[in-house]
């Protein structure tokens, strides 16, 4: 029996021995989604044959996370800029690895199991989808795609591969926070949602000037709007990923404003981003990503009436209203107003600068061991037949969402509507 890990007694190497079908987010409950295992091209016992599509940044770091997992074998890198390739080879200490430079290469190799997809965004679904039509199992990097009709295209290509794996990396899902903050709200600890925040913020260029002019819109695809959704679609989406996990709803429409502030250097892409989303079900949500400050970090919060939920770097921090007994009056119960023995009594100070409590969770806020945790789950969908957490429908409403605030932000904060969105599909 293979050993469970938990947040006590879990260590780098334990996890990285401990192999497919063990998450330390047990409680996310990844047995019960159980299906007839779909692995055709091996036995279950063996390694999964790997190709890495994109061996940038994102691509690097993924080989350094999960190259010792027992179910890893890398058979072929592919990236179009060949230090990228280099970069990739060295960092999985392999030099027998296949290289290529076209990813259609990589997909006629008959013992590729499975394609990890790493480059730009525009490429997300087109490589996606032809690697299920070559009967790949697939691994892409979030979000979706950078349009509806490439969602549309992703969509139809699951469907149309009932026995492949697609999946998309938004591996916060599978935080130890997410499934405590979602038995939070179930239980109604924080009373009714009515508002949110996410923010990924930063202090940085993302643009490379150590390129020759070739490589310059290659490199720094992330400033340019055929390439990418900018801020929105590339880092501020992790967050409003995990708040669409946690409400269940959708936005009905989103008003974003975007400027240039700083880095006036011929990008397209904005350096400050922040605006609305309106959800389903009238909570109200901000958004906002930054190049220019660092102050805020990423993470989001979660506003209830009795109580709010922040989260951030493998840490959750609970607060919960002083006052609530007016809630009474329209039926809503509440746990929270009641002295107990060795409570604090203290009420001075914000709200704020006070949490209730404080989880800390240490898998959640490592690196490598989050990336290796996501794909212990790829590994059991493709041995196991375990339903995809992040799998096409739900990752489709995180990149719709995103792509309705960077319509908005690109057209000078104009209101746009998910179903004038969907239309253009």
């Amino acid at each position: 029996m293979k050993k469970i890990l938990t947040e006590e007694n879990i260590t780098r190497r334990d996890f990285l021995r401990a192999g497919t079908g063990v998450v330390a987010a047990g409680a996310v409950g990844l047995a019960a989604l159980g299906a007839p295992a779909i692995l055709s091209a091996q036995n279950v016992n063996s390694k999964i044959s790997l190709a890495m599509i994109g061996t940038g940044s994102r691509g690097c770091s993924i080989i350094q996370a999960i190259k010792d997992l027992p179910d890893t074998q890398f058979t072929d890198l592919c990236d179009v800029y060949p230090p990228h390739i280099k970069q990739g080879v060295d960092q999985l200490g392999d030099p027998k690895v296949r290289t290529w430079e076209a990813w259609e290469k990589v997909l006629e190799q008959k013992d590729v199991d499975a394609v990890i997809v790493s480059p730009p965004l525009f490429l997300h679904v087109p490589i996606s989808t032809a690697a299920l039509d070559a009967g790949k199992h697939v691994f892409s990097e979030k979000s979706q795609g950078l349009t509806v009709k490439q969602l549309n295209q992703m969509r139809d290509a699951v469907k149309a591969h009932p026995d492949k794996v697609y999946l998309v990396g938004y591996q916060s899902r599978l935080n130890e926070a997410m499934t405590e903050s979602k038995r939070l709200v179930a239980e109604g600890s924080i009373g009714k949602p009515v508002m949110f925040y996410c923010h990924f913020d930063r202090n940085q260029t993302w643009k490379r000037d150590d390129v020759e002019p070739k490589w310059e819109r290659v490199l720094n695809w992330r400033l340019y709007k055929e390439y990418c959704g900018g801020l929105l679609t590339e880092v501020t989406s992790h967050e409003m990923d995990q708040v669409l996990d946690l409400l269940g709803t959708m936005p009905t429409d989103a008003t974003f404003h975007g400027s240039i502030e700083v880095y006036k250097d011929g990008r397209e892409h904005h350096d400050n981003v922040m605006g609305t989303w309106m959800m389903e079900d009238g909570v109200i949500g901000v958004g906002t990503g930054s190049l220019t400050s660092s102050t805020m970090g990423m993470g989001w919060s979660l506003l209830g009436t009795h109580g709010s939920i922040e989260s951030a770097g493998g840490e959750l921090r609970l607060y919960w209203e002083k006052d609530v007994r007016h809630l009474d009056s329209f039926g809503i119960k509440h746990k929270f107003t009641a002295v107990k023995l060795g409570q604090s009594l203290d009420t001075t100070g914000s709200m704020k600068s006070n949490p209730g409590k404080v989880l800390q969770f240490k898998v959640d806020g490592d690196y490598d061991l989050a990336t290796a945790r996501e794909f212990t789950h790829f590994y059991d969908c493709i041995k196991n037949g375990t339903k995809p957490i992040m799998d096409v429908e739900s990752t489709r409403k995180s990149s719709i969402s995103a792509l309705m605030a960077y319509t908005s932000s690109m057209e000078g904060g104009r209101r746009v509507t998910r179903e004038e969105l969907e239309a253009q599909g």
